[in-house]
């Protein structure tokens, strides 16, 4: 039995950063630690200064070495001071130079750990340069995978991914959680038409921003019904994505809203009638649970590894195919369950969905029971 966990991650696990991985790790130690387990969180960082919010474990931040492959001398001592006998590390981040150094450090001193890469190993992000991964995992990767105690994803296409790629892997299959979150009183909606909204990056090919554009210009093009769509993020193509809305002429009716925080990001996502997250590629998208925790169902493809849940659920719309014309009429079936009742029960069951499947205390209990077997 594990006396002390110790999370292992490229950052310092702080919440308020866009970081995904952060946010997890931050979430799934608090949790941990509220269940009564030891936890400390070890961040490999270029600033390692304390500048994140007060939290309720241990955080030791170790310099990020300028090469990747060398790790600070205090990490490496800090291991050679622990009892084996009474520690599990928990790796979280996929391609890391560093975790290969990490992991052999540990093998050395037979610690165990578990791999958590966060969606990495998933078929189309295995896709992507994909003569540079297979040497990377032929000479690096596989050595971190093969000595995992286990290799958790996080969504269905990991698993089939790592599989595939790494074959025989000692695998288990644990989603991200999400806390309920309570609406915030000068929040509620008040629409007069559709909204549909986005939270993320603006990446167009991985978060299938080009397919949501052309399918809401159609949705506009087909409809007598006036909507907007809000984008809440920034990211390396948003000149593009606007020049896009400018083409498809349906820019008064796209808002970008840039990069948001905190409080002002949960009020307008509330406004949402729809989150819509159209992505090629994903591990398990928290957005898309932030969201239904506000009560705002999704209308998601299949490759955020979500359709399931959602289905299971009814809470949200699940693409058939992830094209411009089923996001026109997945927008067409929001608009009516505008008027129908659908959509307040979709709400309804997407708050439901979020306390059964993803409450952050179970996810962390099957995550120790991981540690323990």
């Amino acid at each position: 039995m594990a006396h002390k966990i110790i999370h292992v991650v490229l950052g310092k696990a702080n919440p308020n950063r866009m970081n995904g991985v952060n946010k997890v790790v931050n979430r799934l130690a608090t949790t941990q630690v509220e269940l009564g387990h030891d936890v400390e969180v070890w961040g490999i960082t270029k600033d390692t200064t304390h500048n994140y919010p007060e939290r309720n474990y241990e955080t030791i931040l170790f310099q990020d070495q300028q090469f990747k492959f060398l790790l600070d001398a205090q990490l490496k001592k800090a291991i050679e001071n622990l009892n084996k006998e009474t520690v599990t590390f928990h790796l979280h981040g996929g391609y890391l130079l560093q975790f290969f150094s990490l992991s052999r450090v540990l093998v050395k001193h037979q610690m165990e750990y578990v791999y958590t890469p966060h969606g990495a190993f998933n078929l189309v992000a295995m896709k992507r340069s994909a003569t540079k991964k297979k040497i990377y995992n032929q000479f690096l990767e596989s050595y971190i995978v093969r000595h995992a105690k286990v290799v958790h994803s996080i969504g269905a296409s990991e698993l089939s991914g790592t599989e595939a790629t790494f074959k025989n892997v000692k695998q288990v299959l644990i989603p991200n959680g999400q806390e309920p979150l309570e609406k915030q009183g000068d929040s509620i909606k008040q629409n007069e038409f559709p909204v549909f909204g986005f939270v993320g990056r603006l990446d167009k090919h991985t978060k299938g921003l080009d397919l949501l554009l052309n399918g809401f210009a159609q949705f506009l093009n087909q409809s007598n019904t006036p909507a907007e769509l809000w984008l809440l993020g920034d990211g390396p193509d948003r000149n593009e994505l606007e020049a896009l809305v400018q083409k498809l002429t349906i820019n008064n009716r796209v808002q970008f809203k840039g990069a948001v925080y905190s409080t002002e990001k949960m009020n307008l996502m509330q406004q949402f009638d729809y989150l819509c997250l159209s992505s090629r590629n994903e591990g398990l998208p928290g957005v898309v649970l932030e969201a239904a925790a506000f009560g705002v169902p999704a209308i998601v493809s299949k490759e955020t590894n979500l359709g399931d849940y959602i289905n299971t659920h009814q809470s949200g719309i699940v693409l058939s195919k992830n094209t411009t014309e089923q996001i026109t009429k997945a927008l067409f079936r929001g608009a009516e369950n505008r008027t129908n009742g659908l959509l307040n029960q979709q709400s309804e069951n997407a708050k439901e969905m979020i306390a059964r499947d993803f409450c952050w205390k179970h996810i962390s209990q099957k995550h120790i029971a991981v540690y323990e077997s």
